[in-house]
């Protein structure tokens, strides 16, 4: 890929989503650990004569998923390496506190601040690439060709045939490679896919149930009724809050407890107004990301450790969101 003379490669349209993964496990993993050791006293592995620092099973964790992706080539592997590098990554910048203190001192208090501002650091960065750097019709023609080889892997089926059109019809047609790939794709045909394997079963499952929930009347109360409690308690806790507000990390939890509220809302309005379950979806998920990167950031700074039940919770709502978000796009690759 090249503008003017500026060459770089090209990019996965759905990277994003294996950074999300990466980094939501890297905080995960980070918490978990921290958890971990605070309540079984810190041990040390090694004995007195050695000390097994958990940096190095960190480091572990992401040379497996740099290896995976050497080796492998389905996009299932790179759901893998994201999280399972992610979980290396956050147990690697956990001893963090040792490598900028003169006394190597773990404890360290603004610690758990500076990592958390990494991550966020390192989201942004993601989405400012993705958000203002546009794919260019080559990017799409490499990504076409991307979802028809995984389409081969695993037996080409209708949904993987129609996505991986949609892409090359975004290329530059008149390209012979693209005009080439894009006769033989239109004149494949669709094979019965192969048995699906516990993974895909349960997905399946998990789409029939969506399916049935998303028409009936009560999933879109159920829904709103969620976010709404959840936003009124966070504005409510946050206006009580206001008068007792001295410190920097309260006065960072107060500002985006309000500005996670505020997407709520304006998902409430999608869905409730606009009918659009994937930008409503799109909307929760952004209010939960403020939430996790930057109210939890100043939530640990003030509280330490006591605030994980809150990111657990955070983490939960965040996988379920992803879901419906996938399968509003599939929904959508469908009509």
């Amino acid at each position: 890929m090249h503008i003017g003379k500026i060459h770089y490669p090209p990019r996965d349209i759905e990277a994003g989503d294996f950074i999300e993964y990466f980094l939501i496990s890297g905080v995960a993993s980070t918490l978990i650990i921290r958890t971990f050791l605070s309540l079984t006293s810190y041990p040390q592995l090694g004995g007195q004569n050695f000390h097994i620092a958990h940096m190095l099973w960190g480091g572990f964790l992401m040379i497996v998923a740099l290896l995976s992706l050497f080796i492998f080539l389905n996009k299932e592997v790179k759901y893998f390496a994201s999280i399972v590098g992610g979980i290396g990554f956050g147990a690697f910048l956990d001893e963090l506190g040792k490598f900028i203190t003169s006394d190597n001192n773990y404890f360290y208090r603004p610690t758990i601040g500076i990592i958390y501002v990494i991550f966020v650091l390192l989201f942004l960065a993601a989405r400012a690439v993705e958000k203002y750097f546009k794919f260019t019709k080559d990017e799409y023609a490499v990504n076409a060709i991307e979802t028809t080889k995984q389409a081969l892997i695993h037996d080409l089926d209708e949904k993987e045939k129609r996505s991986a059109l949609s892409y090359f019809h975004k290329s530059d047609i008149e390209n012979p490679i693209v005009k080439a790939m894009l006769n033989v794709l239109q004149d494949s045909v669709a094979l019965p896919s192969k048995k699906p394997n516990i993974f895909h079963q349960v997905r399946l499952f998990a789409k029939k149930i969506y399916l049935k929930f998303i028409h009936s009347p009560r999933f879109a109360i159920f829904i709103i009724t969620f976010f709404v409690i959840a936003s009124i308690i966070n504005f409510i806790k946050a206006f009580y809050d206001f008068s007792k507000v001295q410190s920097f990390s309260e006065w960072g939890q107060l500002i985006f407890s309000l500005v996670s509220g505020l997407f709520v809302l304006i998902g409430v309005y999608f869905l409730s107004y606009r009918k659009s379950r994937k930008r409503a979806y799109e909307m929760f998920k952004l209010a939960i990301l403020i939430s996790i990167f930057l109210t939890q950031f100043f939530r640990f700074i003030e509280e330490q450790l006591s605030a994980i039940t809150g990111l657990l919770l955070n983490l939960i709502i965040l996988s379920v969101l992803q879901y419906l978000i996938y399968e509003e796009k599939l929904l959508e690759k469908e009509e």
